[in-house]
């Protein structure tokens, strides 16, 4: 490497991050790269001077621009030979090339405070696995055996029920994957910003609604779960009348838990019970299956006079319609169930040494266990209560089960910590969506906190059914953030590239676009039709 110019400090030179690459696939090696401006980060250079410049492109000239604020701007000329043909041997599989680089900044003392941090913020896949099983399993797999009991009540159903759950999880995976995949292509920090680089920014607006809509819908579900909690806890203890209503309960948690938490201005506290949150899930699946296996519930069992009469097993009373409808409120569910795709860029880029092959490991692990714990929570759920399983399974269980009591406490502890976290995402969005999101001041914080809690309480005192909630927000807000933004962005992406030269159409390529049109047209149907069937079937039974 020949450096044009000169640092006159030579200590400073182990500073400079000059590994300069062009990452391309087969096809684009074989027809050259000419003239091709990218960007990269220099969190991903190595800061060894050892390790300078292989650039894996194959044309007659190949310029770059690497640019990042304070850091130097480098501008590369590399001028690779002209072969007609890559050699076969091992050692010309990577052809190295000469550099010639222009410094045209003065070189920093040391790296960008913000460059440093974020390196020490990398995680390890093992780490970053148990971070998306976190992220994944929440109070929706509660609401599972009530999807299944929509359109079944006999045993066998759980045999179409796991393989609905295991399809949408890996349709779930693919388009986790694909928003990843997609903002590390662009460079893009998050869903909205991927879609306005791969899209449109006039019609970015799209996105900002669902991320509103979407914690909104998952905050009114935490709501109404949480006033049957502290209901069948108040009745465990003896409190009788409006005291032990739902309604009551609402009100009094809102008041004295969730406001003052929705408050605060830092929400870092909270992080460390969404971990909990995990084990409490865990211990709740535990449970369901002691009691399954245990027998307390089937008639004449220890527990099955306690619990009331709509709430008591059921069995063999209206059989297995897979064609009905209703089945679709598990489709739904199950999108609410693997939704967290809005964090699917913070774990690609903080991921460490990220990379396709690593973000699918990372994938396989937290989707799998995430997978495996909702048929868990299905069939022991289901298995025990039949056709009057719940919106949230735990109504179903007496209140005078000690370890009912136990979990139902948990699940409320694990609920009001995450449920600032969660109005904090709908705040952020309306506030992106007005506009206002770059100057918002504390009184406008407050202020839309308030008026956001105000209306998801007010949304939970009218509808009881969480189950319902968690069906609806899937098949509105979950179909178009899993099925159609991933798979927009990923057609228009590819398209670009075709067009341009960049990429060349081959038979995976093509099986991947058609899959994503696929899935559009799924998120469409699934969106329509399971918000239609999941109004009428807690609205309107008779119908369906």
């Amino acid at each position: 490497c020949a450096f044009h110019g000169t640092v006159e400090n030579k200590k400073q030179q182990h500073l400079l991050i000059i590994l300069i690459f062009a990452y391309t696939r087969e096809r684009e090696r074989e027809r050259g790269l000419p003239h091709i401006q990218m960007k990269f980060s220099l969190l991903r250079i190595s800061t060894s001077l050892a390790a300078l410049a292989e650039v894996k492109a194959f044309s007659s000239t190949c310029n770059h621009r690497i640019h990042h604020a304070n850091a130097p701007i480098i501008h590369c000329v590399s001028q690779v030979p002209s072969w007609s043909k890559r050699s076969s041997s091992a050692t010309d599989h990577r052809m190295r090339v000469p550099l010639k680089v222009a410094i045209t900044q003065d070189i920093p003392d040391r790296l960008p405070p913000e460059l440093v941090e974020e390196q020490e913020n990398k995680i390890s896949l093992s780490s970053a696995s148990i971070n998306l099983v976190k992220t994944l399993v929440g109070a929706g797999v509660l609401c599972f055996p009530a999807g299944v009991a929509a359109f079944a009540d006999v045993p066998r159903a759980l045999v179409p029920a796991t393989a609905i759950l295991c399809i949408m999880g890996l349709l779930s995976a693919y388009s986790f994957y694909s928003i990843g995949r997609t903002c590390g292509e662009e460079n893009a920090a998050s869903l909205g910003e991927a879609w306005k680089v791969t899209v449109s920014e006039q019609s970015s607006w799209l996105v900002d609604l669902a991320c509103f809509v979407t914690p909104l819908g998952t905050a009114a579900s935490f709501s109404i779960m949480l006033g049957d909690l502290f209901s069948s806890i108040f009745r465990t203890f003896g409190v009788s009348g409006i005291l032990a209503s739902r309604h009551a309960s609402i009100l009094l948690v809102t008041f004295s838990a969730l406001y003052p938490l929705c408050s605060l201005k830092s929400l870092a506290a909270l992080t460390p019970a969404s971990i909990l949150g995990v084990f409490c899930s865990i211990i709740t699946c535990v449970f369901l299956g002691f009691r399954f296996f245990g027998g307390a519930y089937v008639p004449g069992g220890s527990l099955y006079s306690s619990v009331a009469p709509s709430l008591q097993p059921s069995f063999g009373v209206k059989g297995m319609n897979m064609m009905s409808p209703s089945c679709l409120i598990l489709f739904s569910m199950a999108a609410t169930g693997y939704m967290c795709h809005f964090a699917a860029p913070d774990f690609y880029h903080s991921l460490e040494n990220n990379s396709p092959k690593r973000f699918k490991k990372l994938i396989a692990n937290g989707f799998g266990a995430t997978a495996l714990l909702s048929v868990f929570f299905t069939f022991f759920g289901f298995l025990t209560f039949g056709g009057a399983s719940s919106g949230m399974i735990l109504n179903n269980y007496s209140t005078r089960d000690f370890g009912a009591v136990v979990c139902r406490l948990l699940t409320a502890g694990t609920l009001i910590c995450g449920y600032p976290l969660i109005l904090s995402g709908a705040r952020s969005a309306l506030f992106s969506l007005t506009k206002n999101g770059a100057n918002v001041t504390e009184s406008l914080r407050l202020n839309a906190t308030k008026l956001l809690l105000s209306a998801v309480t007010c949304i939970a005192l009218v509808l009881e059914n969480s189950g319902f909630v968690v069906s609806l927000n899937g098949a509105i807000s979950g179909s178009a953030i899993i099925y159609i933004f991933p798979s927009v962005m990923f057609l228009r992406s590819t398209k670009s590239r075709l067009s341009s030269g960049v990429l060349k159409m081959s038979r995976s390529l093509k099986a991947e676009r058609l899959l994503n049109k696929f899935m559009i047209g799924l998120g469409a149907v699934l969106g329509l039709l399971g918000a239609s069937v999941s109004v009428l079937e807690s609205f309107f039974p008779g119908i369906l």
